[in-house]
């Protein structure tokens, strides 16, 4: 069914044409706004949670810049202009990984960065992307239906990444990369006789993952996971007091800049991944309340988009990264009241971080430019 052309009083109208152009230009509005808003609300805590540093946030409104340039370019380009790029984008993400193996950044006791110079970034961080849209255009490079070798290439496809990471060693951020790279899969149509069969593999090899590959202080964390109170002054210390800073916030908090957890330091690493504590407890119920709306508001915007769109492709990588965005949030706020064991996961757009903020605006981009615009 084509589309009405438009009457010459809407043509010439000011308002309908504005609307148009900001259509155009931002794809779906209140998803950008809704994004606006919640770069500030970070930038709002992260000051708090960082001892009043001006510094700190100078370097994230660069980054936010940096973040919402590209994805607005990124959202001007039509999905099939880059589906090809998208899906041998996995062999530039896993040169990343191998290369910060060979030629990790000075300074840092693990393997996880890559200096520019100008700018130090983690490649984990980016492959979060490149992985589940690169699989995602592998598996919708043709209509027909999937072969059981595609589920095979893109599942080892994940695993490699994962291994990479892990030896970087990051197990945590190699299991979420490993997850996010699962889900288009699984979105795509894998047959539930496949994903019972990995369970079943999973199950085999867990001992034997516990008595050879994990680091001692892997097997620490999880350990503290099951019991935070057994060294409360040692591994069990992040938990704590998290967990005293979020229940101490309670329904209204104590006010901006007035945690005692937070301004007194205690909370570790409360600028990047213990940001959710400083919320909680300056800002309590209602404080959280408010970011979670926001949050969901966004993600069903990301689904709305989703539903909408006209293709597979489009239609699976929007869901994958709506669910991924999901996925990170629940981590972070899960690992911070000590149900999950704690893992490097900021808390999205929020958190301090470069690369984290930019890949998380670019995949924004991706989403925005699969938007339909009816005029």
């Amino acid at each position: 069914m084509s589309r009405r052309a438009p009457l010459d009083y809407e043509i010439n109208n000011p308002l309908i044409t504005s609307r148009y152009s900001f259509s155009k230009i931002f794809k779906d509005l209140p998803l950008f706004i809704s994004l606006l808003t919640i770069l500030a609300f970070g930038l709002f805590m992260l000051y708090s949670a960082s001892g009043q540093s001006i510094g700190m946030i100078i370097r994230q409104l660069f980054y936010i810049s940096i973040g919402l340039s590209l994805m607005l370019i990124v959202a001007q380009l039509k999905p099939e202009s880059y589906k090809n790029i998208l899906m041998n984008s996995y062999w530039f993400g896993l040169l990343l990984l191998i290369y910060v193996l060979i030629n990790p950044a000075d300074g840092y006791a693990t393997s996880r960065w890559i200096d520019l110079g100008f700018f130090n970034f983690q490649p984990s961080e980016v492959i979060r992307l490149i992985l589940p849209l690169s699989l995602v255009a592998y598996l919708c490079r043709r209509e027909s239906s999937h072969r059981t070798s595609d589920w095979f290439i893109t599942t080892i496809a994940a695993f490699i990444c994962f291994y990479l990471v892990y030896r970087q060693p990051d197990l945590g951020t190699g299991l979420i990369v490993f997850v996010s790279g699962l889900i288009p899969v699984f979105l795509a149509g894998l047959p539930y006789r496949i994903i019972l069969g990995y369970l079943f593999g999973l199950a085999i090899v867990t001992p034997y993952i516990w008595s050879n590959l994990l680091l001692e202080y892997q097997k620490q964390r999880i350990l503290t996971l099951l019991d935070p109170e057994a060294d409360p002054l040692g591994t069990g210390w992040n938990i704590n007091q998290s967990q005293t800073a979020i229940g101490s916030g309670g329904l209204t908090g104590k006010g901006y800049l007035e945690g005692t957890q937070s301004q007194l330091d205690f909370i570790p690493e409360s600028h990047s991944d213990f940001i959710f504590s400083v919320i909680a407890e300056e800002l309590g119920l209602v404080g959280i309340l408010v970011m979670f709306f926001l949050y969901g508001f966004i993600i069903w915007r990301v689904f709305r988009i989703s539903f909408n769109s006209e293709t597979n492709f489009e239609r699976i990588t929007c869901s994958s990264l709506g669910f991924i965005f999901m996925l990170f949030i629940l981590i972070n706020v899960l690992m911070v009241i000590g149900i999950i064991p704690v893992v490097g996961v900021p808390l999205p757009l929020i958190s301090q971080g470069g690369t984290s903020i930019i890949v998380h605006l670019l995949a924004f981009g991706v989403i925005l430019s699969m938007k339909k615009i009816v005029t």
